[in-house]
């Protein structure tokens, strides 16, 4: 990735600010860098995609096993856009929020860049009879954080009892049961 491209790079502010308030609200980051982290982040402003990675770099610098705790940091990122972005305009349910997933919809509504870096997001099939889903990732994304960012989408919206999610057969793929 050139210099030039990792300054096209952009996250939309809500999506850097869920993640930010997540690690300080969870504990995850705490004190002085906790402050750093969130100052100066308008929900509605794009960012460069550095900033984001500047806070995973926090945490995965900080434990041992960062997994976990991304995958939770992405599920809150979600519930802060659903509740202070515009998740709630563009989506009334969990599987609404996959179906969100077709053709990068939603993933392009909080990155943007050159289409070579940026990647995608994509839903790859529903089903919605027996309750499960397939997401293919391509993006610069921490797929531990993505994996929570699934998680917190279809559950943000309170509408599901039971989501999974899993990637251990191929880190890209995303296997999701709901009920």
């Amino acid at each position: 990735m050139t210099t030039r491209n990792k300054k096209e790079l952009k996250v939309f502010g809500a999506t850097l600010q869920g993640f930010a308030r997540a690690c300080i609200d969870l504990n995850i980051i705490v004190g002085p860098e906790a402050k750093k982290i969130v100052s100066n982040i308008e929900i509605n402003k794009w960012y460069p995609f550095k900033r984001l990675r500047d806070i995973e770099s926090i945490v995965i610098e900080n434990y041992k096993n960062a997994g976990p705790i991304l995958e939770k940091a992405g599920a809150e990122m979600m519930i802060t856009w659903f509740n202070f972005g515009p998740g709630k305009q563009i989506i009334k349910g969990g599987i609404d929020f996959l179906k969100f997933q077709t053709s990068s919809q939603g993933y392009s509504s909080v990155v943007k860049g050159p289409k070579d870096i940026v990647g995608a997001f994509e839903l790859v099939e529903i089903d919605e009879e027996n309750r499960k889903g397939l997401i293919h990732s391509t993006t610069p994304f921490n797929k531990d954080l993505e994996r929570g960012i699934i998680i917190g989408g279809m559950s943000a919206p309170g509408d599901l009892d039971y989501i999974d999610v899993n990637n251990d057969d191929d880190r890209r793929y995303f296997r999701i049961e709901f009920s």
